[in-house]
């Protein structure tokens, strides 16, 4: 029988694919999509509460008729000031977040049959996105909500940076010596210490700049014959290790161009969760499971707040660095 070369060489090829595909090792790790969040290192959260509109926080506020001095009287004083309560309620908005899985009746049989299941990896897909979703807004806020974040609250004072040389307008750190930036530092901890009242429960816990600033922050060197990086000099010559303190100084990439004209942003606050913090009133909640035209459909649900500044006084940023 003829047989026409082409054919051969078809047949030949074909075999060749098949025998590729038996000898085939098909790894069990599946390769997810490379994703980090790093909201629950820089902001305290609380859980619970169920589905609300939004979460209310009280705040109150004392005065006196007498000034610090007045208080103090003597025998035949009789003028003895009284002390007044200010009440005051702020709110704070919640967002919801949904989505749900569908896939065919028959795909998720033949995935079955390799030990595949979609409903696990389509699970992974809407967490990972619902945990995307609130690293957005916890730092930067979610526009369609008219939300903002840790990174651009309008009630924050923000100022610039000191430039590097006397009379000169370059303030970024990779044209300053280590004392400069651990100026830069010291200086915005100590404005936030003093705006209240020197208290102890205000004083900065926490530091987030760019990942290039934190980068240049590891690998310099204070100087040329020492063998301590900035980073390691700045823990320990800040002002709140010297009040008692801890200072942690974490990358955050929501941090470049965060600042006034696009400039970088460093934001240093009192990381706790009774001076800044967000609710999630309902975790990521799985629904009942709804079958049509042969095919599942999962619906997810999750409600979340914007972050709530209890004591904006307490977060201060610093722009140009």
């Amino acid at each position: 029988m003829f047989v026409n070369p082409s054919t051969l060489r078809r047949l030949g090829r074909d075999s060749y694919l098949f025998l590729t595909k038996e000898l085939e090792k098909v790894d069990d790790q599946i390769l997810e999509p490379l994703s980090g969040t790093d909201w629950p290192r820089d902001m305290p959260v609380i859980t619970g509460g169920g589905l609300v509109e939004s979460i209310g926080t009280i705040g109150i506020a004392y005065s006196s008729t007498g000034g610090d001095e007045d208080n103090i009287f003597f025998e035949a004083a009789n003028d003895i000031p009284v002390i007044q309560a200010d009440l005051s309620k702020s709110v704070a908005r919640t967002m919801n977040f949904a989505e749900y899985m569908s896939f065919p009746v028959l795909e998720q049989e033949k995935m079955i049959q390799v030990g595949r299941d979609p409903v696990t990896f389509l699970d992974q897909g809407i967490r990972l996105h619902c945990d995307k979703s609130m690293d957005h807004s916890v730092y930067v806020g979610v526009d369609k909500a008219r939300t903002t974040g840790l990174l651009n609250n309008p009630e924050v004072i923000r100022g610039l940076a000191a430039p590097a040389t006397a009379g000169g307008s370059d303030t970024q750190w990779a044209a300053k010596t280590a004392d400069q930036i651990l100026r830069d530092v010291n200086q915005i901890i100590s404005d936030v210490w003093r705006d209240n009242d020197c208290s102890s429960d205000a004083l900065p816990n926490h530091i987030l700049v760019p990942i290039e600033q934190f980068g240049q922050l590891v690998t310099r060197k204070v100087s040329d014959d020492s063998e301590r990086s900035i980073l390691t000099y700045l823990h320990e010559n800040n002002l709140t290790r010297q009040q008692g303190g801890d200072l942690i100084i974490s990358p955050c990439k929501y941090c470049a161009g965060a600042g006034s004209g696009g400039k970088d942003r460093m934001v240093v606050y009192m990381n706790r969760v009774d001076r800044i913090c967000f609710n999630i009133t309902q975790p990521l909640k799985r629904m009942e499971t709804e079958f049509s035209s042969m095919c599942y459909k999962i619906p997810y649900i999750a409600q979340f707040s914007e972050v709530r500044f209890l004591y904006p006084s307490t977060v201060r940023y610093m722009d140009g660095i």
